[in-house]
C-alpha cells in the first residue's frame, strides 16, 4: 500500500512540475519572440574584443597566468627517512 502511495505522489508531483514548466514556457515565448524581433530590427552594431586571463590563487602564488596553460613537471624534493 505504501508503494502505491509513493508512486502516486511521484506521478502527481511530476505532472504538476510539467504543468508549471509548460506555463512558464507559454508566458515566456511571446517575450522571447519580441526580443528577437527587436534584435533583428536593430541596425546598431558594437564590436567588442576581450583578452582572457586566468588568475590562479592556490597555485603559483596568485600570479596572472597567460592562456593556454600547459602542464609542466615540477621538481619535488625526495624525502628521506630520519636517521
Amino acid at each position: 500500500m505504501l508503494t502505491l502511495a509513493i508512486a502516486t505522489f511521484f506521478a502527481v508531483a511530476g505532472a504538476g512540475s510539467l504543468a508549471i514548466i509548460a506555463g512558464a514556457l507559454r508566458a515566456a515565448a511571446p517575450k522571447v519572440a519580441l526580443l528577437r524581433r527587436n534584435l533583428a530590427e536593430c541596425s546598431d552594431t558594437l564590436t567588442v574584443s576581450a583578452r582572457l586571463f586566468e588568475t590562479v590563487t592556490s597555485f603559483d602564488d596568485g600570479k596572472i597566468v597567460r592562456l593556454p596553460v600547459r602542464a609542466r613537471l615540477v621538481h619535488q624534493p625526495v624525502l628521506r627517512d630520519a636517521a
